[in-house]
C-alpha cells in the first residue's frame, strides 16, 4: 500500500468521494431520510478533509465507501418503487432523471475547470489536464486512473483538478447496468413464473461474493490497480441494493428503538474509527473496506430512530443537514480549487489556506445546488419525451473537450513552430563541449505542454508489466558487423535515442530490448510497488539470454533503474551484486562484450512544476552511486566496464531543467528523447573508449568529458 501512497501520493491526489447523491426528487416527504443525509455530511466532510489535511484524518478516503453503498440503496429504492407502482422501468425516463440529477453540476466544473487550466496551471499539465476532461465527461476517469496507477513512470505526475470524478465514473456505469439488470430478472421472473425479489436478491449476492472476492484478490496482487477499477468496487453499491432489498421500510416498526440506538452507534463510530485509524499504509479496498461500508449499512438499517440520543441528533441538526444536502457539489468543487491553490501557491496547504479552500467550496456547492442543481432537478416535466433543455445537458460532455483540444493544440503548434524553424538553436548536450554561445529562445525543445511525451519511439517493442517474450527495435544497419544490443527497463529505455543515432553513424547492427520496470536479471525481483514478485520480469529475462545465447551480439550494453531488488528481500544487496556479476562472467563467456551504464540522478521534485515557473530552475546532484548495484557489482568485477553519463545531466554538480534549450527531464528520474539525443556524440564515444581502451582495475569512465 506505500506504493500506491508514493505514485502520485495517490490518496492524497485522487482519492474522491462518489457524492452523487441521488433523486431526492423522487423520495417522498415519508421516504426522507435525515440519518442518510447526516451520514452524507460525515462522508463528504471526511473526503474533503483529508484531501485539505491528509494528516488530521489519514483514512478520510473510506467517505467514497459509504457513499457507494448510500448510492447502491437509494438508487434501488427509486427503481423497485417505479416496479411496484407500475410493473416495469421506463429506462429512458431513469437516464434522463440521472442526467438531469447529475450532469448539470458536474458538466459546470469540467467547464470552468477548461477555461480555467491555460490560465492557471503550466503548461506541461494542459495535455494531460485534457485527457482527465475527455475521460470524465465521459464517465470513464476511474479507468484512465487504473491505467496510470500502475504505470510507475506515472509517479511524478502532478495532480488534475478532475481526478477526482473517478468515483462519479463507477457511479455512473452502475447506473447504467442496474436498472437493465433488475429489467432482465424481471423478464426471467415471468418466463419461469418465480417471485423476483428472491431472484433480485440472488444475482446482487453473487455480484457482491464476486466481487468483492476479485476487491481482496487485486488489493493483495496490485493494489494501485485495485483502488480504481470498476469491479473492485461495485460490490459496496449491491450492498446498499441489497439492503434497499431485504429490508424493508416497515423494518422500522420492527425493529425496537434500543436496538436501533445501538446499530446507529455502532454504525458512526466504526466510520469514524476507519477515518481516524485507516491510512495510505492499509491495503485498500479489500477487506478493510468492509469496515466503512458495513458501518454504512448499518446506519441505514437502523431507520429513522426517534431517539434524542446524541450520535442521531447530530446527523439530524441543521448543519449536518445542510451539508448533506450540499454534498455532491461540495464535492465536485473541492478538488479542483485544492489543484489551482496549490498549484498556484506552490505551497503545502497550511492551517489558513485549508479554511479558505473548505469555505469557498462550501459557498461554490452552496451556490451551485441553488442555482443549477435544483433548477434541472425539479423543473417541471414537459409533455415531450425528448426536450431541448434536458437534450441542452449534454451539450457540455462535448464542448469540455473540444475546449480542452483547442487550448492545447493551439499551444502546441505554436511553440513545435517555433521550435522546427531554427533546429541549430538546440543544441542540447552539445552545448556542453563547444564554445558557441547558446542563443535565447522563446521556448524550449520539446514544447513543455508535450514534454511528458517525450519518450523514446519503441511503444512496439518496450513491453508492458505484463508482457514476457521479448521484441526487439533495429536501429542502425541490419547488416552491420557490429551486432549491439541495449537491454533493461526504462532507464535503459531513455537511452534509445542516442543508442540510435550512434548505431546509424557507426553503421552498428543494433536492437534494443526494454521492458517497464524488468532489468536482465536471472533471479526473482521485487515488482514495481514494492513487496511482491514479478514473474513477468523473470520469464522476460530468461528469454532474453536465450536470444544473447542465440544471436551472440558483439555487445551488450545494460542500463536499469537503482532500486533493483531481489525477491524475496533479506535488507541487504550482497545477493543482488552477486548475481550480477555472475550473469556477466555468463554472457562474456560467450565472447561478448558487457558494457553497463549507471542510473542517472534522480530530481528530488516535480520538474513539471519546476520548469513552468523557472525557465532557470535546477535541483542540486545527489549521487546515486553507492546504492546503484550496477555501480557496487562492477566496483567488485572492474573487468566490465562502466559508463556514467551523470556530468552530461548534471553538470558542475548541478541538475539543471534546462540545457542548451532542450529539457532534460520529462519527469522525475527519465531524460527527454530531444536531450538523449543530443546525447549521441558523447554516448559513442564513451562507448569507443569503454570497449577499446586499455582499463585499470577500479577506473570510472565518468571523468572523460567529451572527448
Amino acid at each position: 500500500m506505500g506504493y500506491l501512497f508514493r505514485t502520485v501520493d495517490i490518496r492524497f491526489i485522487l482519492c474522491s468521494a462518489s457524492l452523487a447523491a441521488t433523486g431526492s426528487k423522487y423520495l417522498t416527504k415519508l421516504n426522507f431520510r435525515p440519518e442518510i443525509q447526516g451520514l452524507r455530511a460525515i462522508a463528504v466532510c471526511s473526503v474533503a478533509v483529508f484531501h485539505v489535511w491528509p494528516w488530521l484524518v489519514p483514512g478520510g478516503y473510506v467517505g467514497v465507501d459509504v457513499f457507494f453503498v448510500i448510492s447502491g440503496f437509494l438508487i434501488t429504492g427509486v427503481l423497485l418503487r417505479e416496479v411496484d407502482r407500475t410493473g416495469r422501468i421506463d429506462l429512458l425516463a431513469f437516464y434522463i432523471r440521472r442526467a438531469r440529477r447529475l450532469l448539470p453540476a458536474a458538466m459546470l466544473v469540467l467547464l470552468l475547470v477548461a477555461l480555467a487550466t491555460p490560465l492557471w496551471l503550466p503548461s506541461a499539465l494542459w495535455r494531460d489536464g485534457t485527457n482527465e476532461l475527455v475521460h470524465s465527461a465521459f464517465q470513464l476517469e476511474n479507468w484512465r486512473l487504473a491505467a496510470k496507477a500502475i504505470d510507475y513512470l506515472a509517479m511524478t505526475t502532478a495532480p488534475s483538478p478532475v481526478q477526482h470524478y473517478w468515483s462519479l465514473s463507477i457511479e455512473e456505469q452502475f447506473y447504467v447496468v442496474w436498472p437493465g439488470l433488475i429489467i432482465g430478472v424481471l423478464w426471467l421472473s415471468g418466463k419461469v413464473r418465480r417471485p423476483w425479489r428472491p431472484m433480485l436478491v440472488a444475482v446482487l449476492g453473487a455480484i457482491l461474493i464476486v466481487s468483492l472476492a476479485a476487491s481482496v484478490w487485486l488489493t493483495v496482487v496490485d493494489p494501485a490497480r485495485a483502488y480504481f477499477v470498476t469491479h473492485t468496487r461495485i460490490w459496496e453499491l449491491a450492498l446498499g441494493a441489497l439492503l434497499c432489498l431485504i429490508v424493508p421500510a416497515s423494518a422500522d416498526t420492527r425493529i425496537g428503538e434500543r436496538a436501533r440506538r445501538l446499530l446507529g452507534f455502532t454504525g458512526i463510530a466504526s466510520i469514524l474509527a476507519a477515518a481516524f485509524l485507516f491510512s495510505a499504509e492499509t491495503p485498500f479496498p479489500g477487506y478493510a473496506a468492509l469496515l466503512p461500508t458495513a458501518a454504512a449499512a448499518l446506519v441505514i438499517v437502523s431507520g429513522q430512530s426517534q431517539s434524542s440520543f446524541s450520535a442521531f441528533a447530530l446527523l439530524k441538526t441543521r448543519p449536518f443537514q445542510f451539508l448533506g444536502d450540499i454534498s455532491y457539489s461540495l464535492y465536485l468543487w473541492h478538488w479542483p480549487i485544492i489543484v489551482f491553490f496549490t498549484q498556484q501557491s506552490g505551497d503545502a496547504i497550511g492551517l489558513w489556506g485549508g479554511a479558505a479552500i473548505l469555505t469557498a467550496s462550501v459557498g461554490l456547492a452552496a451556490a451551485t445546488k441553488i442555482f443549477v442543481e435544483d433548477r434541472f432537478r425539479f423543473r417541471a416535466s414537459l409533455p415531450a419525451r425528448f426536450r431541448l433543455v434536458d437534450l441542452a445537458i449534454f451539450a457540455p460532455v462535448l464542448l469540455v473537450p473540444l475546449i480542452g483540444f483547442f487550448a492545447v493544440s493551439t499551444e502546441i503548434a505554436r511553440q513545435q513552430a517555433l521550435i522546427s524553424d531554427n533546429p541549430t538553436d538546440y543544441p542540447g548536450a552539445r552545448s556542453l563541449f563547444t564554445n558557441r554561445p547558446v542563443p535565447t529562445v522563446e521556448a524550449y525543445a520539446p514544447s513543455l505542454p508535450t514534454i511528458k511525451e517525450d519518450k523514446p519511439q519503441t511503444d512496439g517493442c518496450r513491453l508492458s508489466r505484463d508482457d514476457s517474450e521479448p521484441i526487439g527495435c533495429q536501429f542502425g544497419d541490419p547488416k552491420g558487423q557490429t551486432k549491439v544490443f541495449l537491454v533493461g527497463d526504462s532507464h535503459a529505455d531513455q537511452w534509445v535515442p542516442a543508442f540510435a543515432e550512434t548505431a546509424s553513424k557507426r553503421g552498428w547492427n543494433g536492437t534494443s530490448f526494454t521492458k517497464l520496470g524488468c532489468p536482465l536479471f536471472p533471479s526473482m525481483i521485487v515488482g514495481p510497488g514494492g513487496g511482491r514478485p514479478f514473474p513477468e520480469c523473470l520469464s522476460w529475462g530468461q528469454h532474453l539470454l536465450r536470444i544473447i545465447r542465440e544471436q551472440k551480439p558483439t555487445i551488450v550494453i545494460m542500463g536499469q533503474r537503482d532500486t533493483l531488488r531481489a525477491f524475496p528481500e533479506d535488507g541487504s544487496q550482497a545477493p543482488v551484486t552477486d548475481t550480477l556479476t555472475q550473469l556477466w562472467r555468463s554472457i562474456e563467456n560467450l565472447g561478448i562484450k558487457v558494457v553497463v551504464i549507471a542510473d542517472t540522478p534522480f530530481w528530488a521534485t516535480n520538474p513539471e512544476r519546476c520548469m513552468a515557473r523557472d525557465r532557470h530552475c535546477s535541483v542540486p546532484y545527489k549521487s546515486v552511486r553507492d546504492h546503484d548495484p550496477l555501480v557496487v557489482a562492477q566496483r567488485l568485477y572492474p573487468h566490465v566496464p562502466l559508463v556514467d553519463f551523470s556530468d552530461i545531466v548534471c553538470p558542475s554538480n548541478i541538475c539543471p531543467a534546462v540545457i542548451g534549450n532542450v529539457f532534460v527531464w520529462r519527469d522525475g528520474d527519465h531524460l527527454t528523447a530531444t536531450y538523449s539525443r543530443s546525447m549521441a556524440d558523447i554516448f559513442g564515444k564513451r562507448i569507443d573508449a569503454a570497449i577499446n581502451e586499455p582499463r585499470a582495475a577500479g577506473a570510472h569512465w565518468s571523468n572523460s568529458r567529451g572527448s
